[in-house]
């Protein structure tokens, strides 16, 4: 996987991405977190398990609750680090739930990969005499492609979401992708039309295979 997008990644993003697709193939929503020290050092971690009937040791699961982000400050040890020297790291822009958790817990440094176009609520910051108080900051996509291809996958994860259970809120959160990032909803469908991504899921691919395979898609505008 030489020069592969995978490879061009630190191991914060990484693990946040064994954690999404995890959480993909466990029938949750494609998202994962991380948090760090200063140096990039991984103390916790979490997946969004809102339909896991059993959850990992600390975690929380089989709720909406059970987001990615809140399961990684939950397990994290307040008692042996400073969370002001913390950073978290998330596949996917913070929701409010996450936000709020993320803002209360001491965290100062937020960096996520994809754009939330209908949830995303980093923009609450400074918002609220209390929201202006902490010097907490907020980073944004840093590669588009990635972006895309983390976009395409909740948009598929979605898709067959909806054909178990219609839902309108799922259809406005796909109506606002598409405005926003339109490849993203383009590459799901295809996706979802395909059945591609259950199958490496069947087939055991790993996080690293299926980011480089849909960054692939992207290049090569194969959802055109």
């Amino acid at each position: 996987m030489k020069g592969s997008m995978w490879n061009s990644l630190s191991g914060p993003w990484q693990t946040t991405l064994d954690l999404a697709w995890d959480a993909y193939c466990k029938d949750c929503i494609p998202i994962g977190a991380v948090v760090t020290d200063e140096n990039g050092i991984i103390l916790s971690q979490g997946r969004n398990r809102v339909n896991d009937i059993t959850g990992a040791t600390g975690h929380t699961n089989y709720h909406f609750l059970a987001n990615a982000e809140l399961n990684a400050l939950i397990t994290l040890d307040y008692q042996t680090i400073d969370p002001h020297t913390c950073v978290i790291y998330t596949t996917t822009e913070p929701c409010p739930l996450c936000m709020g958790a993320i803002y209360m817990s001491g965290l100062r440094s937020i960096h996520y990969a994809s754009r939330d176009p209908f949830a995303g609520s980093t923009n609450m910051l400074g918002k609220t005499p209390y929201l202006s108080l902490k010097p907490v900051k907020s980073y944004g996509p840093f590669d588009a492609i990635l972006e895309v291809v983390l976009m395409a996958l909740y948009v598929e994860f979605a898709k067959n979401d909806l054909q178990n259970k219609p839902s309108r809120r799922i259809a406005q959160v796909l109506e606002r992708m598409g405005q926003v990032v339109p490849e993203c909803v383009q590459l799901g469908n295809v996706l979802h039309r395909s059945g591609e991504l259950r199958r490496m899921q069947r087939q055991g691919f790993t996080a690293a295979e299926v980011i480089n395979t849909l960054a692939t898609y992207v290049k090569s505008k194969r959802y055109a």
